[in-house]
């Protein structure tokens, strides 16, 4: 599979693949996810990620983790029932930890659909995900 795929107007495959720890310890299986994750991410990019985007006046959003595949996973110390390993979730970035705080709130309060939203380590970078169905609306803050 190639990894600039688009999976939305604004965001691409690779953009979620992408690794320096999976590249460090030739983690290989992280540069090619199943059709089924890359469903999932296209669901969350074109129903989640791209409405943040225009939140933010349509600007870039960068993405610091998507697609993290399991041994990956276990390598950077997730949760082994991560939304990431799921192709459900990504963590963004919006330059500096005021900005990450004020979009956590702007998300928050904007009506958007998510399963999880959570401001990890004092505003260090922002957690998002959606789920197909059953979405929690689950608004959480990790010190």
């Amino acid at each position: 599979m190639t990894d600039n795929l688009s999976l939305s107007l604004h965001f691409s495959l690779h953009e979620f693949l992408q690794s320096q720890t999976a590249t460090r310890k030739q983690i290989l299986e992280q540069f090619d996810p199943s059709e089924e994750i890359v469903d999932s991410l296209k669901y969350l990019c074109v129903n989640l990620l791209e409405k943040i985007r225009e939140l933010n006046n349509n600007q870039p959003i960068h993405i610091s983790s998507g697609y993290r595949c399991p041994r990956l996973n276990d390598a950077v110390g997730g949760a082994p029932t991560s939304q990431h390993v799921k192709g459900e979730a990504a963590d963004i970035d919006f330059g500096s930890k005021d900005a990450n705080k004020a979009f956590f709130d702007k998300i928050r309060d904007s009506g958007l659909e998510f399963d999880q939203l959570i401001n990890e380590y004092a505003a260090s970078w922002v957690h998002v995900s959606l789920k197909q169905t059953g979405n929690r609306r689950q608004v959480l803050n990790i010190v």
